[in-house]
């Protein structure tokens, strides 16, 4: 259970909890029991709501604990205090630039004062124009709905050329009864409407149909385009727990399209690299589609302007959240690895844990392809990470421009963090400095800290026609605009189509495998068994409890 501050238990033990308990069957689990129990935990008052999306192993604000393995509840933990975000430093201020929103997961511009907005459970894509919520919706589409089952991600290519706008969605698509049929991506065409209207999204095309079950958490469904023009979109392990594959570091079973960072076209192909003249991976669909494996769930990746290399935010099983840098091939260790721990070792909140090799031993590489290293920063206690962002602009001094801020969506804050010269590394101060925060204090410390009252994050983005940052706050049902309160340079001009980021990254080449003696080869194969067969304990030791409500993790997101 996390520590709670004082003024938090007293605000709790003075708010009561009203329980809602709903049965949902034909939801494939782990389990042989073939239902589960869903807990819905409102309160009318507090500042703390659980609805169905992201999940945590614990409550903060209820010393009740999770029903059994066997009937795991998965509310949603976020932060509703209404009111406007308070900055840990001066110079800063914000203002809602949209409200009244059902649940927003994503947004993404059109132009100036003009934002699609995702809404999760109603499978909308709404239309802000001015601060104003278009009445009608652009798009409405069958979602299925249970915990992290969502309309999840979107993602906007603009053409000059051709003045063709292309709008891509991630979804989890729900047949009639709204079930889920699979985790989705489409790109679809905006068709301006008369003036007055929202427009609309028309001719579908499915880029990416990827397993949903058995769920329903840790879809991920962040969607980003690179400088090389190609999707990046994250996915986690839908769940997964007995039926893990090579891209959940379990080497029996090939890749299935789960549990990593995916690149794409536009036109949904696989992406060969450039440099190399062959896929990061391997050959074979889907592997050829991973940028990155070993994820267990992400709600937040973004390009270093800079130096081009790809960062995310990773969600942990109640601990271990992560924030990493992600190059070609880039393997996060799941699920044999979370933070800088083992799986299994013990829980590492109680001092139980083992630290994991820093080299990932053990793990699936892929013949040398992939590669592991530890996380850049590890919150032992979890807050439920979720968007990450460069801010590639000056509106708010030099002193802020090109560096990173990370949202989380169990409390609603903001923070934010320098990188080093190589941009390869957070520079952390103390306490962070060790890359852990190993204590509630710690994981807001005020080095790292940079506000707090948004509501439960879920995405920043930063305009590209007026570079300021916009917050996604899904307790609040708005979306904020930060603004500095100083002297700030004159924001560039807009443009039509913003300038790209850096170059990507050429992926490192595979390591040099010098040939082994016999007598080094038994003894090597002898230590693997060994490893498998502890890590296999782990395993069936780690299953109840990495969903009796594990999530959030996940934040769980």
């Amino acid at each position: 259970m996390i520590e709670r501050s004082k003024n938090q238990k007293e605000r709790e033990r003075e708010r009561g909890y009203k329980t809602k308990i709903t049965l949902m069957t034909a939801i494939l689990m782990v389990f042989t029991t073939s239902s589960l129990v869903f807990g819905l935990s409102l309160s009318s008052s507090q500042s703390q709501s659980y609805l169905p999306f992201f999940m945590t192993s614990t409550l903060l604000g209820s010393t009740s604990v999770f029903a059994s393995s066997q009937q795991p509840e998965f509310p949603l933990r976020y932060n509703e205090e209404v009111g406007n975000p308070v900055f840990n430093l001066p110079g800063f201020t914000s203002e809602a630039v949209a409200e009244g929103l059902a649940l927003p997961t994503t947004m993404a511009f059109l132009s100036q004062n003009n934002i699609l907005v995702l809404e999760k459970d109603k499978g909308t894509v709404m239309r802000i124009i001015d601060g104003v919520v278009q009445p009608q919706p652009l798009l409405d589409v069958n979602v299925a709905t249970e915990v992290e089952r969502c309309m999840c991600g979107i993602a906007v290519s603009q053409s000059n050329e051709t003045g063709t706008t292309n709008v891509f969605l991630y979804y989890t698509e729900a047949d009639a009864s709204g079930a889920a049929i699979g985790n989705r991506v489409y790109r679809y065409e905006l068709q301006e409407g008369t003036p007055g209207s929202a427009g609309n999204l028309v001719n579908p095309v499915l880029l990416l149909d990827l397993p949903a079950d058995p769920g329903p958490r840790h879809n991920g469904g962040v969607i980003k385009i690179g400088s090389d023009d190609n999707l990046y979109i994250t996915i986690g392990d839908v769940d997964k727990v007995e039926s893990e594959t090579e891209a959940q570091n379990e080497p029996d079973v090939p890749a299935d399209g789960t549990g990593g960072i995916l690149r794409i076209t536009q036109d949904g192909e696989p992406v060969i690299n450039p440099n190399t003249g062959d896929y990061i991976l391997g050959s074979d669909f889907p592997l050829n589609l991973y940028y990155a494996y070993g994820i267990r769930n992400s709600f937040g990746i973004d390009f270093d302007p800079v130096s081009g290399y790809l960062w995310d935010s990773e969600n942990g099983p109640g601990h271990s959240d992560e924030i990493n840098r992600v190059e070609p091939g880039f393997n996060s260790g799941w699920n044999q690895i979370m933070g800088i721990y083992t799986r299994g070792g013990g829980d590492p909140r109680e001092g139980a844990a083992t630290l994991a090799s820093e080299t990932g031993e053990g793990l699936v590489n892929f013949d040398g392809r992939g590669h592991y290293h530890p996380p850049q920063l590890t919150w032992l206690y979890t807050v439920g990470p979720t968007a990450i962002k460069f801010l590639n602009s000056g509106n708010y001094g030099t002193g802020y421009q090109n560096e990173m801020f990370v949202g989380d969506v169990h409390s609603g804050n903001m923070f934010h963090f320098k990188l080093n010269q190589d941009r390869t590394e957070l520079v952390l101060e103390p306490p962070l400095d060790d890359k852990i925060a190993d204590t509630d204090g710690e994981s807001v410390s005020d080095s790292a800290l940079f506000a707090t009252g948004f509501g439960g994050i879920t995405d920043i983005e930063i305009s590209p026609y007026d570079g300021y940052m916009y917050v996604v706050s899904l307790g609040q049902g708005k979306i904020f605009k930060i603004l500095p309160t100083g002297e700030v340079p004159p924001p560039a001009p807009p443009t039509a189509v913003p300038p790209p980021p850096a170059p990507l990254p050429a992926p490192p080449a595979p390591p040099v495998v010098e040939e082994e003696v016999p007598e080094q080869e038994e003894e090597e194969e002898v230590s693997d068994e060994n490893e498998d067969q502890g890590e296999d304990e782990d395993d069936s030791g780690d299953g109840d409890g990495d969903n009796n409500g594990d999530g959030g993790d996940d934040g769980d997101n």
